[in-house]
């Protein structure tokens, strides 16, 4: 199996906004786009399940010398595959890697905003990537980067109970404060008001941190726009019964993702063409 036939067996699967956005995205760019985001999603594993410390470490310092060149990786090898090694490195990876081997050892956010940065420094250093095989402004990848820790907040809030019960608990403190919920909560599926509240709030920010961004994306950025617009369908997930998040992992199904991305697409390609 060639390289990139692995991202595609390991990424577009049913459910997954990538299976959907993806083919909307520029035939020239969709090699590119899924060797990008499979990469990312590898090391952004790295943080999942309770690793032991020395494990973790091993794993870490392990990819840090495949992103040197010192060992190999299908994600890696995709890269050259989709020829963008060029104007990619691997190593541009490093400031992701670095920041998960911090929050899986030690994570802790007073604040939304350290929560958001983070967003930032992980799912967003990703969409940034994308962003860059067209190199146009630094503002455009700042947008890029907001859209990616948006749809980041969405996915911890859709895994919180599983973060919970492998003792690793992301969620701000400052809005845990606010709405008096904490992790014991969490992890004995208490709901109600408060639950409510944080759920709702949280969500509510990371839409608004996503559109603000998305408007400031041209139309021809289409793959980033439509990918956004797949993953605004979990935060509907979210905020339509927060309970349900609390009990089982929340995944939209495939036909609704496909059909907006083919709706977002249509949106875009007549703004591009008027």
């Amino acid at each position: 199996m060639d390289a990139l036939a692995w991202c595609r067996e390991r990424m577009l699967v049913p459910g997954q906004p990538l299976t959907a956005s993806l083919p909307f995205a520029e035939s020239g760019d969709r090699d590119a786009i899924l060797a990008l985001r499979t990469l990312g999603a590898e090391l952004l594993a790295l943080a999942a399940g309770t690793p032991d410390p020395a494990l973790l470490s091993a794993r870490v310092g392990w990819w840090q010398g495949a992103l040197a060149g010192r060992a190999e990786h299908p994600a890696l090898a995709a890269l050259s595959q989709a020829k963008i090694g060029d104007r990619i490195e691997p190593m541009a990876f490093s400031p992701l890697l670095a920041s998960v081997a911090e929050s899986a050892v030690q994570a802790r956010f007073e604040r939304f905003e350290e929560f958001c940065e983070q967003g930032r420094q992980t799912g967003g250093l990703v969409t940034a990537l994308e962003y860059g095989l067209k190199a146009e402004s630094a503002e455009g990848a700042e947008a890029a980067s907001d859209i990616g820790a948006a749809g980041w907040m969405l996915r911890r809030l859709r895994d919180v109970a599983q973060d919970a019960r492998h003792n690793r608990w992301l969620l701000p403190l400052d809005l845990q404060a606010q709405f008096q919920v904490g992790r014991q909560d969490v992890l004995e599926a208490r709901g109600g008001p408060g639950w409510h509240g944080l759920v709702r709030t949280l969500v509510a920010r990371a839409l608004a941190m996503g559109d603000s961004a998305a408007a400031r994306l041209a139309p021809r950025h289409r793959h980033l726009l439509v990918h956004w617009a797949v993953e605004k369908r979990l935060a509907a997930l979210l905020v339509g019964r927060p309970d349900r998040v609390l009990h089982r992992r929340l995944l939209p199904g495939h036909a609704g993702n496909v059909w907006v991305a083919w709706r977002t697409a249509r949106k875009l390609q007549s703004r591009t063409t008027d």
